[in-house]
């Protein structure tokens, strides 16, 4: 989430006395680069700082089979493109997206999701219009190193947001309009099958993501394929392709072609990206670790009741049944994402669940009980904030800090292990994001490196694989701070956000 606040750092301020010289290593190393993380300020030596920056990266020894995420490159969210203006993680009303770079700059009227967007864009633009759009900022927003810049940081898995446009061939049973186009080399626009005059999407080309794949093998990093948004919204939030829009995906039909459950087109969509897995070539299967058939499957259910949970339920295990009869199993594993909002009793209902619909030998081999957890919404327990009410105060000293961070982050562990027993745990997502509000939360770079730290540590120590959310977010700069990985590890190009603010007003606080 914005430019560092960076406070000054003493001699063995992150180690402690009794710490032997193998166990501070990692810690010098975050230390070294809080330092060099100070080239953007001091002028002719940014350049030789940068060089130095990225060799300590590359000693960095992060945690075996830690993951990041590629949000913002095949899933849109607005608060990644609000530029100076952004100011809330999860918006509220008309949402924060002010671009799309390389084409769409300083809009007048924030978009809120991308399927709002698209629909937007082709109403004042044309279709082809928006397609272009589209396609250029895919080309655009990951970088020919970023995925070099990945893997020599240490990490070995990427996490990547997809849309159900990936695959909306699969809902040709309901008009020809989804099967009008090479789903493998072509993107169309389409509409949601629900909200037809309010939100559509223009189609990933898998072509993309395949290639992505292989690149991907090619340089040692495998990539769990997320399913993070379905027709109509399943999930409460901006980035499900349909809000502000009520997320109808458990409760409606289609509104075009014959009437058919949304959940029913969903599970199409699964089956779909099941089976183009499975024919994928030698090099891009080696490239896929996992996937991910629903992200954060109804989130926000337990307050706004849009669905009922036992139909959530039956749905992760219909297409958990679909993967286990297919070839995959043994190939790739499945990461079953389970959010803790959607349910009103999360530890009586969706754990034993999981313990239930998969045996002992599949919770070992390929089914993995994913979770997210961040404390920026944690209400004054682990939140840290610039003003009163969180768990911690962004100026209070390192030690103390991070004595709360270990904390928390040791018990969201240790709990997690206690809950799913001997099962593989993932949390997919996970950030040094201290407050859901950017302008009250901790933008010191060194606490936010401690905080990682903590996190990473704790995650090892209890055998989960850890996602950081998100790897960059250039046009996001007042959320960079907590919630950039690139950023943290010193390697985002501050001029990228000129983007996105052609005025380049900067961070507004």
């Amino acid at each position: 989430m914005s430019e560092s606040d960076m406070s000054d750092i003493s001699e063995g301020a992150l180690l402690g006395s009794e710490m032997s010289l193998e166990r501070r290593l990692p810690y010098l190393k975050w230390v070294l680069l809080a330092l060099l993380g100070l080239g953007g300020v001091l002028g002719h030596q940014s350049r030789r700082l940068r060089i130095d920056t990225q060799q300590v990266v590359q000693e960095y020894a992060i945690p075996p089979g830690a993951g990041v995420n590629l949000g913002g490159w095949l899933v849109l969210e607005d608060w990644f493109f609000s530029g100076s203006s952004g100011s809330l993680v999860t918006s509220s009303g008309v949402g924060q997206g002010r671009c799309l770079p390389p084409l769409v700059h300083d809009l007048e009227e924030p978009w809120p999701s991308e399927g709002v967007l698209a629909f937007r864009l082709n109403a004042s633009k044309g279709q082809a219009e928006t397609v272009r759009v589209f396609e250029a900022h895919r080309s655009h927003f990951l970088a020919e190193d970023d995925l070099r810049k990945i893997a020599e940081s240490g990490i070995t898995t990427v996490r990547l947001p997809l849309t159900w446009a990936a695959f909306a061939d699969a809902l040709a049973p309901l008009s020809p309009i989804y099967s009008s186009y090479d789903p493998e080399h072509e993107s169309a626009l389409v509409p949601d099958p629900f909200y037809l005059d309010k939100a559509a999407l223009v189609t990933i080309r898998r072509d993309l993501v395949a290639d992505f794949l292989r690149q991907a093998a090619e340089m040692g990093l495998q990539v769990v394929l997320d399913l993070h948004a379905l027709p109509g919204g399943s999930q409460d939030g901006t980035y499900n392709g349909v809000w502000p829009n009520r997320p109808v995906f458990w409760s409606e039909q289609t509104q075009l072609g014959e009437r058919t459950a949304l959940s029913l087109v969903g599970r199409w969509v699964a089956q779909k990206m099941i089976a183009w897995v499975e024919g994928l070539d030698p090099l891009a299967k080696q490239g896929v670790a996992g996937l991910t058939l629903m992200n954060e499957p109804a989130h926000m259910n337990a307050w706004k009741d849009f669905a009922k949970e036992q139909d959530v339920l039956s749905w992760l295990a219909d297409t958990a049944d679909d993967f286990r009869r297919s070839s995959l199993p043994g190939q790739v594993k499945l990461y079953v994402n389970l959010i803790e909002t959607a349910f009103s009793q999360f530890e009586h209902s969706a754990v034993p669940w999981f313990l239930t619909t998969f045996t002992h030998e599949e919770r070992l081999t390929w089914a993995v009980a994913d979770v997210h957890w961040y404390v920026a919404w944690s209400n004054g327990d682990c939140d840290g904030r610039t003003v009163q009410g969180g768990g911690f105060s962004c100026s209070a000293p390192l030690p103390e800090v991070q004595a709360k961070l270990h904390d928390c982050a040791s018990s969201a562990a240790s709990r997690l292990r206690k809950l799913f027993e001997d099962a593989q745990v993932a949390v997919t997502e996970f950030s040094a994001g201290t407050f859901h509000e950017a302008r009250y939360a901790c933008h010191n770079t060194q606490l936010l490196r401690a905080f990682l730290e903590e996190e990473l540590k704790a995650f090892q120590s209890d055998q989960i694989q850890p996602f950081f959310w998100t790897w960059k977010m250039p046009f996001g700069p007042n959320f960079e701070a907590g919630w950039s990985l690139k950023y943290l590890l010193g390697l985002e190009d501050a001029e990228l956000r000129k983007e996105c603010d052609l005025k380049d007003l900067k961070v507004q606080f």
